[in-house]
């Protein structure tokens, strides 16, 4: 059964007439009348009682009624599948990390949205080596990172730098150092900052494996210092309101320190780090000609305008 002969039979049913469904349909009444015996046989019912008149016999109603949402059924699909050759409908899927998801996702998914409505958008939210093998099975469109793998068949295109700094709240440097070499230290670290400086006081970080952690974790290896960590944490507004309410120090991006920038405490110093940290280029990787269709090529185009400048 095909909705060509559905739409055959509902022509039928409506009409009643074989001469007058024929015309409407533009085939010839021999035929017509050939596909309804076809579809009676399909169904193993009898559709239609030809005498005296034609009429619809139960299965003909029961089959009929099925039948009426036809036109919608096939107006919607039509809609649908036209949306796809249009490339207007389809799926969007996301790869980044949980901590730059917050800060990246609502600067972008609004607008795209509303410009794409029929474009459902599925974020993956993993560590950078899962995510890098989604994107290389195809299984995601695209990866935002600052990793910079060197892959073959994977494209990159550079969205914007991200620095970092130490969160230092000065009670703990009082508390760590007491008030005289805290105030001492608190003007050093304005104009002379060494990591040395700080490696006694206590320390909230993100678990290893988040790029802000491991870059934090290649400083202290490499001037053999260990410092005093006294929570890890999956989550980075954790990290920083902790600091914030001055428990420990610990490292953010100022990406995500943007957020804060009308909140932060007064009593709570943020410290550069690109003395011991270059600034990362933050990048969105995906396979080459994976962008074909006209709503990936236009969320890249989204990606690029929201982080301008």
């Amino acid at each position: 059964m095909n909705f060509l002969i559905l739409k055959y039979f509902k022509t039928v049913a409506s009409e009643l007439n074989i001469t007058h469904a024929a015309n409407k349909l533009y085939i010839s009444q021999q035929a017509l009348s050939a596909h309804m015996r076809n579809l009676e046989e399909e169904l193993g019912v009898k559709l239609f009682n030809r005498t005296p008149r034609l009429s619809l016999t139960d299965a003909g109603k029961c089959v009929y009624e099925a039948v009426l949402g036809f036109d919608d059924v096939n107006s919607t699909l039509n809609d649908k599948l036209n949306a796809i050759r249009n490339e207007e409908r389809g799926e969007l899927r996301i790869g980044i990390s949980f901590t730059r998801g917050q800060f990246i996702l609502p600067s972008v998914l609004p607008q795209y949205n509303r410009s794409h409505p029929q474009v459902r958008i599925n974020i993956y939210e993993e560590r950078s080596n899962a995510l890098m093998d989604r994107l290389l099975r195809g299984e995601i469109d695209f990866w935002i990172t600052a990793e910079n793998p060197s892959v073959e068949g994977l494209v990159s295109e550079p969205l914007f730098r991200e620095s970092f700094f130490i969160v230092v709240p000065l009670r703990i440097l009082e508390k760590t150092f007491g008030p005289e070499k805290a105030g001492k230290l608190a003007q050093k670290l304005e104009k002379d900052f060494e990591i040395e400086d700080l490696i006694d006081c206590p320390f909230v970080l993100l678990n290893p494996g988040n790029r802000s952690r491991d870059l934090f974790d290649n400083i202290m290896r490499t001037r053999k210092l260990t410092p005093q960590i006294i929570m890890e944490t999956d989550n980075s507004q954790t990290a920083f309101s902790l600091a914030q309410k001055e428990m420990a120090l610990t490292v953010y991006s100022d990406m995500f320190l943007r957020n804060y920038s009308s909140t932060l405490n007064p009593d709570v110093k943020l410290i550069p780090l690109q003395k011991y940290i270059p600034s990362d280029v933050l990048h969105v990787f995906y396979n080459e000609g994976g962008v074909e269709s006209r709503y990936k090529k236009s969320f890249l185009r989204h990606l690029h305008s929201a982080f301008e400048g």
